[in-house]
C-alpha cells in the first residue's frame, strides 16, 4: 500500500510552480484536486499545434520533471 504523500503548504506550490514554470516555458502548470484522489501537479502544452508531450497528470513532483526532460530531449532529438 502507498503512503499518502504529504500536501506541500501554498508558499511551497508557488515556489515550484514558477521553477516548473523556468525550467519548461513550453508547459502552463497547476496543482489541481481529482476528487477522492487528492492534489495532483498539472503540465498543459501552450501550443498545442507542436509535437510531443501534451499534458502530464501526476502526485509526484519528480515523475513530473523527469517526464518532461524526457519529452524535451526527444523532440530535441529528432
Amino acid at each position: 500500500m502507498r503512503a499518502t504523500p504529504v500536501q506541500p503548504d501554498d508558499e511551497t506550490v508557488a515556489r515550484h510552480l514558477a521553477r516548473l514554470t523556468t525550467a519548461y516555458p513550453a508547459f502552463r502548470f497547476s496543482r489541481e484536486l481529482f476528487g477522492w484522489k487528492g492534489c495532483r501537479w498539472v503540465a498543459e502544452r501552450r501550443d498545442h499545434s507542436v509535437r510531443g508531450l501534451r499534458v502530464v497528470i501526476t502526485d509526484d513532483l519528480m515523475e513530473l520533471h523527469a517526464t518532461l526532460r524526457r519529452d524535451g530531449d526527444r523532440c530535441h532529438a529528432g
